[in-house]
C-alpha cells in the first residue's frame, strides 16, 4: 500500500470509554486506565503491535493506517465515567491523529482530565501534542503529567524502512524539549528496539543522548513483538532494508517457514538489552524506568511501597531470576498497591506479623517490606527536622 494511501475518517458512537485494568501498569506507565478517542492510526508503523490487536476489533489490519474511526461521543463519556473512578493514573497515546483538527477529541479529553483532577501519562509519537500545552501544564499543576514520546531510534535509514510517515525524529525531540520547558515530566519510549540493527550501543546511546539534550528524564526500552499480521510486515521491512536480516530475526523468533514466531525475543536477549540500556541511562544521568506519580494521603506509603516492589520485578527479570520470584514480588506489588489500609500503621502497631497478613506476603518479603518503612519513617523524620 503506498505511504500516500487516501485516508478516511468514520464516526461512531461507543457505549464506554475507559478502560479499567485489573492492577497498575507497574513498573512501566503506572496507569490504572485507558481511553482511545480514535482506533486507527496515520503513522502505519510495520512494527505496530496494534495492527493485529483486539484494539482494532475485527477490522481487516490493512485498514488500520487509511481508517480512523472516530468515537465522537468520547468527551461527554469520559466525563460521564472518570467521577466515578477512584484518582488513579490515566494512561493515552498516539491520540493526536488528523482527525483531531476536526473533531479537537484529544483537547476535550484533556479538559475533562483537568476538571476532575486526575493523573495522567501520555505516550506519544506525534509532536502535535504540544498544541495542548496549556492544558497539560493546568492538570499537571492539579495533579500530575507525565509524558514519554515515542522514537524507536534517531537513526534515519531506520525509519524510512519501519516508519516512513510517522513524524520526523527532530520534530519529535523539539516537542520533548518544549514539554520540559514548560515543567513537565517527560522522556522517551524507546519501544520497539529494533533488533540486530537497533540494539547496539551505539544506537541505544544516541537515542539516550537525544533525550538528555532535549530535557528528558528517562528512556523505557522494549523489544519487538511478532505477532500475527504486524509479524509479517515487520519481517518484510526488515527484508528490504537487507535481505540477510530476514533469516536472523527467523532464527531469533524461532520462526520457522510456514509457521509462527515466538511472540517476542528469548529472555536472555531481553536482559542484555535492558542491562545495556540501564548502564547507558545511568552513564548520562537518566532512569531506565519512568517514576511513579506517588498522590497526598494517608495511603501514599502504600504506592511507594508498591514502587519498589514492582521496580524489584523489573530488577529480577534483568537478573534473568527463576519466575516463583519475580512472581513473589509482583503479587507483593498487587497486593500492597491495593490495599485499603495504611500498611506503615499496620506495621506500626502489628509489627512484621501485621504485613504477613496481607495476601502473597510472607516472612521474607515482610521483612524488605519493614526495612523499606524504616528507611521511609527516616526519611520523613530527617526532612521534617530540617524544615524546624
Amino acid at each position: 500500500m503506498s505511504v500516500y494511501s487516501a485516508l478516511e475518517f468514520q464516526e461512531v458512537r461507543t457505549r464506554k470509554i475507559v478502560n479499567v485494568h485489573k492492577h497498575v501498569d507497574g513498573p512501566w506507565f503506572w496507569g490504572k486506565y485507558t481511553a482511545h478517542p480514535y482506533v486507527g492510526c496515520r503513522s502505519g508503523c510495520q512494527f505496530c503491535y496494534s495492527r493485529g490487536s483486539r484494539y482494532l476489533g475485527r477490522r481487516d489490519p490493512d485498514t488500520f493506517d487509511t481508517l480512523i474511526q472516530v468515537k465522537i461521543n468520547a468527551v461527554e463519556l469520559l466525563r460521564k465515567e472518570l467521577p466515578r473512578l477512584e484518582h488513579e493514573v490515566i494512561s493515552v497515546g498516539d491520540w493526536q491523529q488528523p482527525a483531531e483538527d476536526r473533531y479537537l477529541l484529544s483537547r476535550g479529553m484533556l479538559a475533562v482530565v483537568r476538571d476532575l483532577g486526575f493523573p495522567l501519562f501520555i505516550v506519544e509519537r506525534s509532536p502535535l501534542l504540544v498544541r495542548d500545552l496549556d492544558l497539560l501544564g493546568e492538570i499537571n499543576r492539579g495533579a500530575w503529567v507525565g509524558v514519554l514520546v515515542s522514537i524507536s531510534n534517531v537513526d534515519p535509514v531506520l525509519k524510512r524502512a519501519f516508519e516512513p510517515r510517522s513524524p520526523g525524529v527532530k520534530r519529535r525531540l523539539q516537542a520533548m524539549a518544549k514539554l520540559a520547558d514548560a515543567g513537565i515530566l517527560v522522556g522517551t519510549s524507546m519501544m520497539p528496539i529494533l533488533p540486530l540493527v537497533g540494539d547496539d550501543e551505539g544506537h541505544l546511546e544516541d537515542m539516550v543522548r537525544a533525550t538528555k539534550d532535549h530535557g528528558g528524564i528517562c528512556v523505557l526500552g522494549g523489544g519487538l513483538t511478532m505477532d500475527g499480521v504486524q509479524a509479517k510486515r515487520t519481517l518484510e521491512a526488515a527484508r528490504r532494508l537487507d535481505p540477510a536480516l530476514k533469516a536472523r530475526w527467523r532464527e531469533l523468533y524461532d520462526w520457522e517457514v510456514g509457521g509462527k514466531p515466538s511472540y517476542g525475543p528469548p529472555g536472555a536477549y531481553n536482559a542484555r538489552l535492558g542491562l545495556l540500556l540501564r548502564e547507558l541511562c545511568a552513564r548520562h544521568g537518566l532512569l531506565d524506568r519512568l517514576p511513579r506519580y506517588i498522590p497526598p494521603g494517608p495511603l501514599a506509603v502504600n504506592k511507594r511501597i508498591a514502587e519498589r516492589l514492582f521496580l524489584k520485578t523489573y530488577d529480577l527479570e534483568l537478573e534473568q531470576a527463576k519466575d516463583y520470584r519475580i512472581w513473589a514480588y509482583r503479587k507483593a506489588a498487587w497486593a500492597v498497591d491495593e490495599w485499603p489500609e495504611s500498611i506503615a500503621e499496620i506495621y506500626k502497631v502489628q509489627g512484621e506479623a501485621g504485613l504477613r497478613e496481607l495476601p502473597g506476603i510472607g516472612k521474607s518479603l515482610a521483612g524488605e517490606i519493614a526495612g523499606w518503612l524504616r528507611e521511609d519513617n527516616n526519611e520523613l523524620r530527617i526532612t521534617t527536622t530540617n524544615l524546624e
